[in-house]
């Protein structure tokens, strides 16, 4: 008989299509707050800080830009 394993298994890294649909935005050019928070989502995802690199997406993606209307 085989005994339970009595500790947690490596965490599982999921496949790119995942990581693309979670962090993948569109920071405005010519933004500096977007410029920012890509530097910081940049980081966060290089040390594998999910929460940040989350929440600097997030950011991205809900701040704000005028709509720019023809004449």
């Amino acid at each position: 008989m085989t005994s339970p394993r009595t500790y947690p298994l490596p965490a599982v890294e999921l496949a790119g299509l995942v990581d693309d649909y979670l962090y993948g935005c569109q920071p405005v050019a010519d933004c500096g707050v977007c410029t920012a928070l890509a530097a910081e989502l940049t980081g966060a995802r290089e040390a594998k800080d999910h929460g940040t690199a989350y929440d600097a997406v997030a950011e991205i993606r809900n701040h704000p830009h005028p709509v720019k209307r023809k004449p």
